[in-house]
């Protein structure tokens, strides 16, 4: 009886157990369902952002661009840096300094609205947008109809010095309106005046003074330039150095003849002269009141208007004659001789032209002779400008 009891108890025992191992346990309910979203809203960005990096060519067409592009935007900064460094008064200047702005670019290419985004102090920040809003128009962004449209653009403007020593000068570099306009070549014409401001070309006394303008032709080789800026770069001081080379043409037989004192010409008749020419060379010096408008680029849009005068050293001079005599045969002799010509030239001069052509007209301040040598002989030179930027 007693195993019987003790059975059941046992049993029992496994019964209540396994009713609490089988028991479920209370989770959490996780929705496990798929939501399909039919509608997104699209949130519009409250600046236009264009990027300027990596973009296919056809899509940067479409950027904003400086006049001139990049290496013209660089030298715009690094010009206007400069100027700004050499017109501080400050002892200690913050070389190296950076300061970055943004600003807009309207679809007329105006500069609008330059803020500075991250500053170094109050000196630079100010000029970092001074020299913002004094830039030139922008080629405005367009869009995918080649419509201008307004976009946004930043700069870093750092403040230092362009100070290339270990590579070779490049004289392209900084605002075409800085360079002068006398480097180059120059062909024009010779017309002996007679006297000091008197515009007559008849010689009473002396008329083989009188030459033969349309053959009385001068080469200029100007080979040095400078510019000095005196306002911005609109008007400076230019100068330079350069070889005026000239032939007079005399318009008959005549032989020059000249001691110390005196220097004369002499008809002759025995011989036929096809020319008849005084050649003389001088080295020039030019200085020269230079005004200057139009675009920085290029340089062939900049118009030019200067004036001032142009002395000059004699290097060499003969005469030089070729013909026939009366047996047919031809000669050219040819004599070297300083025939009591000055020493020095100085012409006074007017140029104007638009790039890299112009015009010039030089009229001498100096008698081509010494002074009591012969008839006062002041030639005007004029002809034709092809300037050449260094």
């Amino acid at each position: 009886m007693k195993k019987i009891s003790a059975s059941f108890a046992i049993l029992l025992c496994f019964s209540i157990n396994a009713q609490v191992l089988e028991k479920p346990q209370l989770v959490e309910k996780i929705d496990t369902s798929i939501k399909i979203v039919t509608e997104v809203e699209v949130l519009e960005a409250p600046v236009e952002v264009i990027e300027l990096t990596g973009l296919p060519e056809d899509v940067s067409r479409q950027l904003p661009q400086f006049p001139g592009g990049q290496d013209s935007l660089d030298r715009y900064l690094t010009d206007a840096v400069e100027r700004f460094i050499f017109a501080d008064t400050n002892e200690i200047f913050p070389f190296g300094e950076s300061v970055y702005v943004a600003f807009e670019i309207a679809a007329d290419g105006k500069v609008l609205n330059p803020l500075v985004e991250l500053g170094f102090n109050a000196l630079l920040d100010s000029a970092a947008l001074d020299i913002v809003r004094n830039m030139p128009l922008w080629i405005p962004a367009s869009d995918e109809n080649g419509k201008p449209i307004s976009s946004s653009y930043r700069l870093q403007i750092l403040f230092d010095l362009d100070l290339d020593l270990e590579g070779d000068f490049d004289f392209e570099e900084g605002s075409t309106r800085e360079k002068g306009h006398w480097a180059g070549f120059e062909l024009g014409v010779q017309l002996n005046t007679n006297g000091f401001l008197d515009p007559s070309t008849t010689f009473a006394t002396t008329p083989y003074w009188e030459n033969n303008s349309a053959k009385s032709l001068l080469f200029n080789l100007n080979t040095f330039q400078y510019k000095f800026n005196l306002i911005s770069d609109v008007l400076g001081l230019t100068t330079g150095y350069g070889f005026n080379f000239g032939a007079t043409e005399l318009t008959s037989s005549y032989v020059l003849e000249h001691n110390p004192d005196t220097v004369f010409a002499v008809v002759n008749n025995d011989q036929v002269f096809k020319r008849n020419s005084l050649y003389v060379a001088y080295m020039t010096i030019p200085l020269l009141l230079e005004f200057t408008a139009g675009n920085d680029q290029p340089y062939k849009k900049i118009f030019y208007l200067d004036a001032g005068v142009i002395g000059g050293l004699r290097l060499y001079s003969h005469q030089r004659f070729t013909g026939t005599y009366a047996n047919g045969n031809d000669f050219e002799n040819i004599t070297k001789a300083k025939f009591n010509l000055n020493t020095w030239m100085l012409d006074a001069t007017v140029r104007i032209g638009y790039g890299h052509f112009g015009l010039f007209a030089n009229y001498a301040l100096l008698n081509m002779f010494k002074e009591g040598t012969t008839a006062g002989v002041y030639p005007m030179r004029f002809g034709i400008s092809f300037n050449i930027p260094q």
